[in-house]
């Protein structure tokens, strides 16, 4: 049988032009759906996002992606940035949400978020007023919100999130406070740490248990009172005692980290032994120490001077081993806090006036290094009567010598005995006097530090160590850390015994400023104890690109116009060229 050929097939159709394009479109789009859902696979295996900004802003440290990889359960943060805001404040509100999308990314959705207003539709004078104490409480830090648009008016707001994870809450503030900055910068600066503030509550919340820190007795330290502000604020994070040291046989190793705060009576060698053996066996200190004996109330009973003399302490040895050496002298600085005198005075001799006058023993120290996380974006710090400090080689054991803060570059330094006379200040001071240059008063050390008492103990004594429990004698410790203050009022707080008041730590309250002393502290005890690494977020740095303000109103109508009249002519300029191309195309 003859089979039909195609050509001879009268009933054969060749497959039209639209018939092909019809193929090869379902073609194409079947290529575009399998290639779509291949990226998709490919992408829930292989996770990635890209940060196109110059400072990468965006890009998430890795010791913070490890935490959030790390957890198991679901973080809720909720951001007290809702409402109306100036425009600084939406910016720190989208920064926020931002970050908190990049943390939901990473966590693989275990941290979620909302943004709230906590005094929305509350009218109630009473209510509005328990919410305010009760955020106070939680350890979130109010702000006033002044607003001079059509009237004055003033409103609170808490620019902070409350984090909660397995049934444990943290507060965690957004807004920096900042002396002698400016709004934007102080904005831009929140803004870079916004990861290490939110990593950091993060982190604090998977702890199961709080570690614990002391602050150190038995030496003429700080009394409770006067170290109280910080404390609470501790609280909030570690579980904080006070150790005397003179009544413990050895400072137990459940201490992360030893406070110094202050002392003012002679270390004997065995307490000093007990902190060296805490640090070769992995505890941190941070020493608080000041070599001169100086007291405010000291110039009102002795007729405005008294003669700064030394304690005694007997720490320079151990603290020279380490890598450091506070000296015994005074800093003075011309930028620096002011005291209240008496001005003229009434027939009966009482004062008719106070004013204030500066007074250089209270440097206002601003130098602070921008490259190490404990000082990063630090404010104003204020000290009284500080001494100077100096780094030794240890070239042996390696240790590595950071300096935090420093005076100001017009100072000048007075070695032991200093006769201190508030009268002073009452004579214009020669700059000439203050050329001595910055002097460092604050130094970070880590490494592996020397034991003082290495090839200083006898046999028997180190027989009698070796019962001791959780005890282990060693000459070198793994790799730690140090913090060292030369000024021992940094940490503390102004009580008023009278109404039992405490004030915060960092305000002064004849200028009603307050510093940074505070941060400066819980930074260096966050620096300490931090072994993941979470620390490093307190880096990142973001570039303030402001507009010139004075180029932008002198050229303000150029723009405008440009604006205005650029689209019409691109509008026009596409209408001629598409009606001359169609006279080309069909004439």
């Amino acid at each position: 049988m003859k089979l039909p050929t195609i050509a001879n097939n009268k009933n054969f159709t060749p497959p039209t032009m639209t018939a092909r394009k019809k193929t090869q479109s379902l073609i194409q789009f079947g290529i575009l759906a399998a290639t779509f859902l291949l990226v998709n696979a490919l992408a829930a295996y292989f996770y990635y996002r890209f940060d196109l900004t110059k400072e990468k802003r965006f890009t998430l440290t890795p010791a913070t992606k490890q935490m959030l990889r790390n957890l198991d359960d679901v973080v809720y943060v909720k951001v007290f940035l809702q409402g109306e805001f100036p425009a600084g404040f939406k910016r720190l509100r989208n920064a926020t949400l931002d970050m908190l999308k990049e943390f939901r990314a990473y966590s693989g959705n275990r941290v979620e978020y909302e943004f709230v207003d906590p005094f929305e539709g509350i009218a109630d004078p009473k209510q509005r007023e328990d919410i305010f104490n009760q955020l106070s409480e939680k350890g979130l830090e109010p702000r006033r919100l002044v607003e001079n648009k059509d009237e004055y008016s003033e409103k609170i707001i808490f620019p902070g999130a409350m984090l909660s994870y397995k049934g444990r809450e943290l507060p965690a503030n957004l807004l920096l406070q900042q002396l002698n900055t400016g709004a934007e910068e102080t904005l831009n600066n929140s803004i870079a740490l916004l990861e290490y503030n939110l990593a950091n509550t993060m982190q604090k919340l998977q702890r199961n248990t709080k570690p614990s820190i002391a602050f150190l007795e038995g030496h003429g330290e700080l009394p409770l009172d006067e170290v109280r502000d910080v404390m609470v604020s501790l609280s909030n994070y570690y579980q904080i005692q006070r150790l005397d040291i003179t009544k413990n046989l050895y400072i137990p190793n459940k201490f992360w980290t030893v406070i110094v705060a202050r002392p003012t009576k002679k270390f004997e060698e065995v307490n000093k032994f007990k902190l060296d053996q805490y640090i070769m066996n992995g505890g941190k200190v941070l020493w608080l120490v000041e070599n001169m004996a100086t007291d405010m109330d000291s110039l009102q009973s002795n007729n405005g001077s008294f003669l700064a003399l030394d304690y005694g302490l007997n720490l320079e040895d151990q603290l020279f081993k380490y890598g450091a050496r506070v000296n015994f002298d005074l800093v003075q600085d011309l930028q620096c806090s002011k005291i209240p005198l008496a001005v003229g005075r009434d027939a009966f001799g009482n004062a008719r006036q106070m004013e204030l006058f500066p007074w250089s023993y209270f440097p206002v120290i601003t130098e602070a290094n921008p490259n190490h996380p404990v000082t990063k974006n630090l404010s104003a710090v204020l000290m009284q009567f500080a001494g100077t400090i100096d780094t030794i080689d240890t070239r042996k054991n390696d240790i590595k010598k950071t300096v935090l803060l420093t005076t100001s570059p017009y100072s000048r330094v007075n070695n032991a005995p200093i006769r201190v006379d508030v009268n002073d200040v009452r004579t214009k001071p020669n700059p000439k006097d203050y050329a001595a240059g910055t002097k460092p008063v604050a130094v970070a050390l880590d490494g592996k530090f020397p034991s003082l008492f290495k090839n200083r103990l006898d046999p028997a004594t180190l027989k009698m160590i070796d019962t001791l429990p959780d005890v282990s004698y060693r000459e070198e410790s793994d790799y730690n850390k140090m913090v060292v203050i030369s000024d021992g009022d940094v940490i503390r707080n102004d009580y008023d015994a009278l109404r039992g008041q405490t004030s915060p730590l960092g305000y002064y309250k004849y200028t009603g400023e307050t510093f940074a002393n505070k941060d400066l502290v819980l930074n260096a005890i966050e620096w300490l104890n931090d072994d993941n690494g979470i620390i490093a977020a307190r880096n990142k740095d973001i570039k303030l690109r402001l507009l010139d303000k004075p180029r932008v109103a002198e050229s303000k109508l150029q723009w405008q116009l440009l604006n205005l009249l650029l689209p019409l002519a691109l509008v026009l300029l596409f209408g001629l060229g598409y009606n001359f191309w169609r006279k080309r195309r069909y004439a």
